[in-house]
């Protein structure tokens, strides 16, 4: 039985959320949007060890929660960009037999036990997966002028959402590899490998916190 290693990003700075609060501490439906992923991590029992990477906002909030709820996971500080975020967390398990990780961003709070299995799949073939949308709207390049300069076919684009599945090996190589790189993603550091990455059908559901109007869709996805 392969081992496997899951991790929670919620690390991040929030400085588009607006205001002083930390977005992971907002709540849906009376729970924290962190606690949310903690718990479908937690219920899909398919992690050996799961990591929750935190910043200095959040980090004692989601302690408590842990400790109160007898979590069996494992607080890590992130960095400065999310890219630091994840090596810290790699950091934690590179010598350890891991043959999948899996990295989500907390903020996406409403990941489910379905998507986890789909990703895990893939990248057990592919060696890196990732969740995704269709995208629905027409999307134009524009200039600085604020003029369409062209438009670009919406069957050659893909919306990138998380968890995202990885083979360990394939991630910290792509990781030691990217060292003057800045990604918001890990996927674009594995196809600078270069690397495949194999697309999973998300779910709208899966959606990333990132202003208040989004506690608001996403507690009425919960209706």
């Amino acid at each position: 039985m392969e081992k496997l290693v899951g991790v929670i990003l919620l690390a991040g700075f929030s400085t588009r959320f607006g205001g002083s609060q930390n977005k992971t501490l907002c709540l849906i439906k009376g729970k924290p949007v962190f606690a949310y992923s903690i718990d479908a991590f937690v219920n899909s029992r398919r992690f050996d060890e799961i990591l929750v990477v935190v910043s200095n906002d959040n980090a004692l909030d989601i302690e408590k929660y842990i400790s109160e709820n007898n979590i069996n996971a494992k607080l890590v500080f992130g960095g400065k960009t999310r890219q630091e975020s994840v090596e810290h967390a790699l950091g934690c398990i590179k010598d350890k037999g891991y043959e999948i990780v899996v990295i989500h961003d907390g903020a996406r709070p409403l990941v489910d036990d379905l998507i986890i299995n789909e990703v895990i799949k893939a990248a057990k073939i592919e060696g890196a997966s990732t969740a995704y949308l269709y995208v629905s709207d027409t999307i134009a390049v524009k200039n600085e002028k604020e003029e369409i300069v062209e438009f670009v076919p919406r069957n050659t684009l893909a919306s990138i959402q998380t968890p995202q599945a990885f083979k360990v090996d394939l991630l910290l190589k792509a990781h030691k590899k990217a060292t003057s790189l800045e990604a918001t993603d890990d996927c674009s550091l594995v196809l600078t490998l270069p690397h495949k990455v194999k697309l999973v059908k998300g779910d709208k559901r899966y959606h990333k916190v990132t202003t208040p109007e989004d506690i608001k869709y996403l507690e009425g996805l919960l209706k």
